[in-house]
């Protein structure tokens, strides 16, 4: 059962039948196999062995795919089913959803329609054993020492590089009276015509190929001690999982000078800086994820914290008899 903080709204679902170890195979990761066992001119029984070929032992199991339009699931035997348009999900039940190295099991259903399982994942893996892309949810170091200088009729900011585990591709240069960036460079600097003489702030923060955005540098012109904390994030949402992740969004947070990047945080663990408004927090299975969000400034005053919450529960045990 999934449920956000009232814990209200169910998603999980439940599959599988047991036990013997597999013939012997060259996978050292969990797979799920798909075979149809019988087919006909509107449909056919179908049926998922999942394999632990892992060295030790997994604790559950949760295995989702698609359904071309046209084909549907009845008569799901072994299992558990939750379905959402074509989107199926099938995880173990209390008797079955573990399993020791080397062990398998299976469960089946009767298809209308004679499509078969597309885009098949396994505890957010490819149901194959493949190793996926490694996705790029770290975003690049703030970057450092950021200043600005005069000189003649040109202004200009310069600063110290930001790292990435993949690799920074660019800067953005942002000031707190615009809605979108006045450039977007490769190098560490910018220069443009010196400012009016008025109370501003530049921000520069740095981007990496898969969109994610540091926190920003922040330089005040004219600007007082800034000791006003932004206001919170709003309108939390949490989706996923995906690849081993989920992502939280939300909207901006405002301050009296200059918004530099958001603090996020699961079950109370700092896991990201960022500078734009979404983050990735891990997910590990069964449990309990709560996640909040607090916004900061150049100054380094934090906002309160907003928090959005998910429970992902076992299934209940099958009734007695099954």
């Amino acid at each position: 059962m999934n449920r956000f903080l009232s814990r209200a709204a169910v998603v999980a679902a439940v599959l599988a039948t047991t036990l013997g170890p597999a013939p012997a195979r060259a996978a050292t990761t969990p797979t799920a196999v798909f075979h149809q066992d019988s087919v006909w001119p509107t449909g056919y029984s179908g049926r998922f062995t999942v394999t632990n070929g892992g060295a030790t032992t997994l604790p559950s199991w949760r295995v989702e795919f698609d359904l071309p339009a046209g084909t549907s699931i009845s008569n799901l035997w072994n299992a558990t089913l939750t379905s959402s348009g074509n989107h199926h999900v099938v995880v173990g039940a209390s008797w079955n959803a573990s399993l020791a190295p080397g062990a398998s099991t299976s469960f089946g259903w009767i298809a209308a329609g004679l499509g078969t399982p597309q885009g098949c994942r396994l505890n957010a893996a490819p149901c194959d054993g493949s190793s996926p892309p490694a996705r790029d949810v770290r975003p690049p170091s703030t970057p450092g020492g950021l200043r600005g200088t005069i000189q003649g009729t040109t202004f200009t900011l310069t600063w110290t590089a930001s790292t990435d585990d993949r690799g920074v591709t660019g800067y953005e240069i942002w000031n707190n009276t615009g809605t979108a960036p006045i450039a977007t460079v490769t190098t560490t600097s910018y220069s443009m015509g010196v400012p009016p003489p008025m109370v501003m702030s530049f921000g520069v923060r740095a981007v990496d190929a898969a969109g994610n955005r540091s926190p920003f540098a922040v330089l005040g012109l004219g600007t007082p001690p800034d000791t006003t904390p932004p206001g919170p994030p709003t309108a939390l949402t949490l989706r996923g999982p995906t690849d081993g992740y989920w992502t939280v969004g939300w909207t901006a947070a405002r301050d009296d000078q200059f918004v530099a990047g958001y603090e996020v945080a699961l079950n109370g663990v700092v896991t990201a800086l960022v500078g734009n408004t979404t983050a990735y927090v891990p997910y590990s299975g069964y449990g309990t994820y709560i996640v909040t969000v607090r916004a900061f400034d150049g100054a380094g005053n934090f906002s309160t914290r907003a928090q959005i919450g998910i429970a992902v529960d076992p299934p209940p045990p099958p009734p007695p008899g099954s």
